[in-house]
């Protein structure tokens, strides 16, 4: 019986030895290489706060907040597409980008307030076709991961895929980054959900000449006739009472054209405002810069004066933009999620 016994330890012994003399080097070869791989290629996301608050709008002062709460890398002195591409050069540090957030004010008809180049036109479609047919921006170098996120915190761009595609055109080098921006718009620092998406409602007036709440929410049920909206107390309202109401502000949007005339025309003389209207339906270019906008014409407050032969027009509206947060259909106390990838509210191209 100590025969038996001794045999057996004898076994379980050679048996050890094989598995610790083998097993090891094995696993660490592996794990080495794993190490290896994975440390090849670091990364880094960063965010650039392009553009600064006016007034007592604090909105990129909000975003700015939200973003240093995530621990992002906050950019904040670049406030064209120029500048920022530089950045992206100059900052690589052997470390691709694996997401890179531009939060800028803008909308899906007119673009951004974002610059295309310093001091350049503001980017909209044609403007940024025209830098790259005129290789007037910086060339994005090898400085994006497989799988780069470029993600715009843009209102209502998300709408705008041609813009969008130029965009990722613009920005892409050894890869091609995935582009990301809402259809709706984005609020940062709210009253009960700090960064969410909401449904977004327009109405104007001429600039100082209000009709008043009650015939401005008229305009909005004319306008928006299926939606369930309360408009007269979403006009009243300044911030959510509670999660998910509908609230409102304003903002202006101003016009100045300066239009030149030869010496053998005659310079209109304009004394009104409804010969300055008369004389936008009349003229094709000026008529469709109206019609782009969205805002009929009667909604502005304009103005004409010449000098010389020279005729300056200014035209200017009040927005009344009212805002309805998005609420998940099976909780209505909870506000939709604010993932970028998530393909129900944002777009992806």
């Amino acid at each position: 019986m100590n025969t038996k016994a001794l045999k057996m330890a004898a076994f379980m012994g050679l048996v050890l030895t094989l598995v610790f003399a083998c097993s090891p080097q094995e696993n660490t070869g592996n794990l080495t290489a794993m190490n290896e791989n994975e440390a090849v290629v670091p990364k880094q996301a960063v965010v650039f706060i392009a553009g600064y608050d006016k007034g007592e709008s604090t909105y990129y002062k909000d975003a700015r907040k939200h973003f240093e709460g995530l621990h992002y890398k906050i950019i904040d002195n670049a406030f064209s597409l120029q500048e920022i591409i530089s950045w992206l050069n100059k900052n690589h540090n052997e470390q691709d980008y694996s997401e890179i957030h531009i939060v800028n004010k803008g909308n899906s008809k007119k673009g951004l307030s974002l610059e295309t180049t310093i001091h350049g036109k503001l980017l909209s479609q044609q403007s940024l076709l025209d830098c790259l047919k005129e290789n007037k921006l910086p060339k994005l170098q090898n400085v994006l991961a497989a799988n780069s996120k470029l993600v715009f915190h843009t209102s209502e761009l998300g709408k705008n895929k041609q813009l969008l595609q130029v965009l990722k055109q613009t920005f892409t080098a050894n890869y091609q980054p995935k582009v990301f921006a809402t259809q709706h718009a984005t609020v940062f620092n709210g009253q009960f959900q700090k960064h969410y998406l909401a449904n977004v409602f327009y109405g104007y007036y001429p600039t100082a000449q209000s009709p008043g709440n009650v015939d401005l929410s008229k305009q909005f049920i004319r306008k928006y006739p299926l939606e369930d909206i309360h408009w007269l107390n979403a006009i009243r309202t300044k911030e959510e009472g509670e999660p998910g109401e509908a609230f409102s502000y304003k903002f202006n949007i101003p016009i100045r054209w300066e239009i030149e005339f030869s010496g053998d025309e005659d310079v209109p003389a304009l004394a009104n405002a409804n010969e300055i209207m008369d004389w936008i339906d009349d003229n094709e270019k000026y008529n469709n810069i109206i019609k782009d906008m969205g805002i009929k014409v009667e909604y502005f407050r304009w103005k004409a004066y010449k000098s010389g032969q020279k005729v300056i027009i200014k035209g200017k509206t009040t927005a009344v933009c009212i805002l309805k947060p998005m609420m998940q259909r099976n909780n209505p106390l909870s506000y939709v999620e604010t993932e970028f990838d998530n393909q129900r509210y944002f777009t992806q191209l």
